[in-house]
């Protein structure tokens, strides 16, 4: 039963998307303004600033980190992040099979991040939030997967099983759609 809750989970994320997508599309047509063009203004007429990728990250009160191909809220308190985003496109995986490198400090976490040795005789594996599968199109984009910001601790059966589950199959998702 729990394999089929978190595709499920996708799905209805997908959906709600794909609604509020076509709802807001829907809306600039109305006012005979394409989306193309509104996010390519700075300013409309109606002083309305156009977006980019950055204004669709959720809030936060940590320091917001922006890497190449992921964001991420970083909590100090606890050492790790509060949340990544990043967009996964069918582009993003391929069947290279980068070296795996070390995981190495973030150096644009200003309070420093955690370092690795925190995990070391801990127990835990270092859980890529932004998996590195996610990440193949090119090294330094799977390279940069490996940052100290990026990892959460896990049990082993969590990191192995449920959670390399979902990554599994959001990059399935990724390719098919």
């Amino acid at each position: 039963m729990r394999k089929y809750v978190y595709p499920l989970i996708i799905l209805a994320c997908a959906a709600a998307y794909y609604f509020y997508e076509n709802k807001a599309n829907s809306t600039y047509s109305q006012e005979n303004r394409s989306t193309k063009d509104f996010l390519n203004t700075d300013v409309n007429e109606k002083g309305i600033k156009s977006l980019s990728l950055k204004d669709f990250l959720p809030s936060s009160k940590n320091q917001i980190v922006n890497h190449h191909t992921y964001s991420l809220s970083y909590n100090e308190q606890h050492e790790q992040a509060e949340w990544t985003a990043h967009v996964l496109r069918a582009s993003d995986i391929n069947t290279s099979n980068y070296k795996r490198p070390y995981f190495e400090i973030d150096d644009q976490v200003t309070t420093g991040a955690a370092h690795w040795r925190n995990y070391k005789k801990s127990g835990y594996d270092k859980g890529h939030l932004v998996p590195a599968g996610d990440r193949k199109s090119t090294k330094a984009a799977h390279d940069e997967t490996f940052l100290t910001s990026n990892i959460s601790p896990q049990r082993h059966d969590f990191n192995a099983g449920i959670w390399n589950t979902l990554e599994q199959k959001t990059r399935y998702y990724a390719k098919r759609y």
